[in-house]
C-alpha cells in the first residue's frame, strides 16, 4: 500500500467516525491490511499527520516548478503563485481540515508539532524565495536582518491558513485578495522603505555623536 493511499484512508476514517482510529492494527485490519504495511512508511499516527501536511506542500511545489513561466517570476509573483496554488491543493481536503481546525478550538494551531516538517520545508523554500529576491534588488539586504524574513514569510503563511479555513465568501475571493494584500505589504517591508531610511539616519546621528565627542 502506498503512503498516499494510506493517507487517503487515514483522512476518510477521521471524517466518517469524527475521531482517530484506535489503534494501528484496527485501522489496518479494516483495510484487509497488516500493520506491517501500515509501518513499512510510517511509524505512528502522529507521523502520518506531519506527512499530511508536506505532501500537499511538496505536490504544489512540484508543480509550481515544473511550469516553465515560473522561473522567470519575481519574487513576490512567485511566492503568490505558491500561496494561490496550495490553497487549491489544499481545497481537495477541505473538509478534513475543517475537522482539524475543529479539533484545535476553530483553528490550526502554530505550535502544533504536525507542522514541524512542513515548516522546515516551507522555510527552505522562503529561504529561496527571498534569496532571489535580494539578488533581483527586490528584497533589501539588511545585515542580521535578512535571515529573519522566512520566519516572517512562514508567520504569513499560517495567517492565510486560517483565513482561508474561515473564509464564507463566493469562490474564495476574500483568501485571493488577502493572498494579493499580504504578499504586497510583506514585500514592501523587506524592499527598501521607511525602516532603511530611519535606520540610516540613525546611524548618521550616531557617527554625528561620535564625531562630537572624538
Amino acid at each position: 500500500m502506498e503512503r498516499s493511499t494510506l493517507l487517503e484512508k487515514y483522512i476518510q476514517y477521521q471524517l466518517e467516525h469524527g475521531k482517530k482510529p484506535e489503534s494501528v492494527y484496527l485501522f489496518m485490519k479494516k483495510l484487509k491490511k497488516t500493520d506491517a504495511d501500515f509501518f513499512a512508511h510510517f511509524s505512528n499516527f502522529e507521523a502520518l499527520d506531519s506527512y499530511f501536511w508536506v505532501h500537499v506542500f511538496e505536490s504544489t511545489r512540484h508543480k509550481l516548478e515544473g511550469d516553465a513561466q515560473y522561473e522567470g517570476f519575481s519574487a513576490a509573483e512567485r511566492l503568490s503563485a505558491f500561496y494561490f496554488l496550495w490553497t487549491q491543493e489544499l481545497m481537495q481536503h477541505r473538509s478534513y481540515m475543517l475537522y482539524v481546525a475543529e479539533k484545535n478550538h476553530k483553528g490550526i494551531n502554530p505550535m502544533d508539532s504536525a507542522l514541524g516538517d512542513f515548516r522546515r520545508s516551507f522555510l527552505d523554500y522562503a529561504s529561496s524565495i527571498v534569496s532571489s529576491g535580494i539578488g533581483a534588488g527586490q528584497i533589501a539586504d539588511r545585515k542580521f536582518i535578512s535571515d529573519q524574513f522566512k520566519h516572517g514569510l512562514w508567520v504569513q503563511t499560517l495567517f492565510l491558513l486560517n483565513f482561508w479555513l474561515k473564509d464564507t465568501s463566493k469562490d474564495f475571493e476574500d483568501t485571493d485578495a488577502a493572498i494579493e494584500k499580504t504578499v504586497n505589504i510583506g514585500f514592501k517591508l523587506m524592499g527598501e522603505n521607511l525602516f532603511d531610511e530611519v535606520l540610516d539616519f540613525g546611524k548618521f546621528m550616531f557617527q554625528r555623536a561620535k564625531k562630537s565627542f572624538s
